[in-house]
């Protein structure tokens, strides 16, 4: 684990761990979700995460939120596929799971889950909990860490789901979401939450993002964008009815 470790270093994964591929057998994911079923030798599940910048954040949604979220995704991608083909050198069965196992907004519309969960995987890895806004919580960084998983028939060293969570039902992630899909009981309703961020796609700035900014777990501290920064990167929206190629630019240029 730690050669792995160290080569997921080289390519920007901040936090990496493991679960048995037979906690899945808890009953919490349907089967044909769950790692056997995805690859039938599957022993041990190796779930990578890269944070997001918390700077970046604080000005979701926006374009800029937009496109970090977007590169993290694919650096994520690239980075599980390599890991898996390491593991294939080693000589052990391994496949890399896609960041995203759906189809866009329309895809989610069909079917609110993907064909793995990565939030699962992390929290049987030991990585985080559940919060109430629907997000796995990390020590170090909250609600701000993308997930991606390695399937592979390696009986690698496993973590188990704590026991503690990190939530503290401060409210915040409720009180802030713009659509009001999340209850305080934890439960989000899906629906309203594509309605939001299909509306966002259409000015060029999904996902929304103020759930997982408001959040206050986490130990990393990082320096917010000044107000009139904010200010001028929340302003490069697209214009309905704009076609051009300047309809990004909505706020003056001097």
């Amino acid at each position: 684990m730690s050669h792995l470790r160290a080569l997921a270093r080289t390519m920007g994964i901040v936090d990496i761990g493991a679960a048995d591929a037979d906690a899945w057998n808890d009953g919490v994911i349907p089967e044909g979700k769950r790692p056997k079923d995805v690859m039938t030798s599957c022993r041990s599940v190796v779930v990578m995460g890269i944070p997001l910048q918390k700077t970046v954040l604080d000005t979701a949604p926006s374009i800029y939120y937009s496109h970090l979220y977007s590169v993290v995704n694919s650096s994520l991608d690239i980075a599980a596929e390599r890991i898996a083909l390491e593991l294939n050198i080693l000589g052990h069965d391994a496949v890399y799971v896609p960041r995203d196992g759906y189809k866009g907004i329309k895809g989610l519309r069909a079917d609110c889950s993907a064909f793995f969960s990565h939030k699962h995987a992390a929290v049987y890895a030991g990585m985080g909990s559940f919060g109430t806004n629907g997000l796995v919580l990390t020590e170090r960084h909250g609600p701000r860490m993308r997930f991606v998983s390695v399937l592979t028939s390696a009986e690698l060293p496993c973590g188990k789901p704590t026991e503690k969570s990190l939530c503290i039902r401060c409210s915040l992630c409720v009180r802030s979401c713009p659509s009001g899909a999340i209850s305080p009981d934890g439960s989000v309703d899906s629906t309203r939450c594509l309605d939001h961020n299909e509306e966002l796609a259409k000015r060029g700035v999904s996902p929304c993002g103020r759930c997982v900014a408001v959040c206050p777990i986490g130990s990393i501290a990082s320096a917010p964008p000044s107000d009139r920064g904010r200010t001028t990167i929340s302003g490069y929206v697209l214009r309905r009815n704009l076609n051009n190629r300047h309809a990004y630019r909505t706020t003056v240029q001097r």
